[in-house]
């Protein structure tokens, strides 16, 4: 069971983060004159920086528009309501795009997949559900209602139904980076004189490099079960703004005020 000191303090960054993110994308909307609708494209320009997450977002996409496919394959127009947001045009979801090895979010499936071993059954459905939780919903209506007042985007900003399906994913990323970062700053504990966040960036190397996690090899997954505190949150948020906003060479960039986003 997850500490409601933690539950408060994730749900403020989670929010904090999503205004920060929709405050860009809708400055950036606006900037067009044809088309100020925010939308997708809107979110993948301000993740320009990071071609990785830009095609993981696209990536979520596709496989998005491929489950609706099949489900109305499968069940007709008796599931008609799924396909409500999959009207995706504007942003081309099913677009092709050449695919790119993630090893960030490889190594964080390794690790939750490597604390769901040593769940019992009670803990293993708690587990499994509090991964699929999320904004998600069938009905577009709803997500858009809800989005809008967890976020207080004002009224008269327009929102595309893929906009809403962007939003919906980068709060799931969120708390999931959030979470995981969360276990590898407690990993990394006074036995173990290891950055995690050498191993949480991508650099490059072979997919064999999943044997250096200490964390997978040692089977220290148990350590992942206990609630995280709010102590681990701040240390982890911490760390990822300095490993964020860290030095080029002997300097600085003065001028990237930008605030380091989880999911960005």
């Amino acid at each position: 069971r997850p500490l409601r000191e933690s539950v408060i303090l994730v749900e403020k960054i989670v929010l904090q983060q999503l205004r920060g993110m929709t405050q860009e994308a809708i400055d950036h909307a606006m900037s067009r004159p044809n088309s100020p609708t925010l939308s997708r494209r809107d979110f993948e320009f301000i993740m320009r920086n990071n071609q990785l997450r830009v095609a993981r977002l696209q990536q979520h996409f596709r496989n998005m528009a491929m489950m609706k496919k099949r489900l109305k394959d499968i069940y007709g127009d008796r599931y008609s309501h799924l396909g409500g947001g999959s009207e995706a045009s504007d942003d081309d979801s099913d677009r092709e795009a050449p695919e790119k090895y993630d090893e960030e979010k490889t190594r964080r499936l390794v690790r939750a997949d490597r604390i769901s071993q040593i769940l019992f059954g009670k803990q293993y459905e708690e587990f499994n559900f509090a991964r699929r939780a999320s904004f998600m919903h069938r009905n577009t209506e709803a997500l858009k209602g809800r989005m809008r007042g967890w976020l207080n985007i004002p009224e008269d900003v327009n929102i595309s139904p893929s906009c809403l399906l962007t939003l919906a994913y980068l709060a799931h990323e969120t708390v999931a980076i959030l979470v995981d970062y969360c276990i590898l700053t407690r990993l990394n504990s006074s036995n173990r004189l290891v950055d995690p966040y050498s191993r949480v960036t991508s650099s490059g190397k072979s997919h064999n490099m999943l044997h250096l996690c200490p964390e997978v090899s040692q089977g220290r997954g148990l350590d992942g079960v206990k609630p995280i505190t709010p102590q681990e949150i701040h240390e982890a948020m911490r760390r990822h703004r300095m490993m964020a906003t860290r030095r080029s060479g002997n300097y600085r960039n003065a001028l990237n005020f930008r605030p380091p986003y989880l999911a960005m």
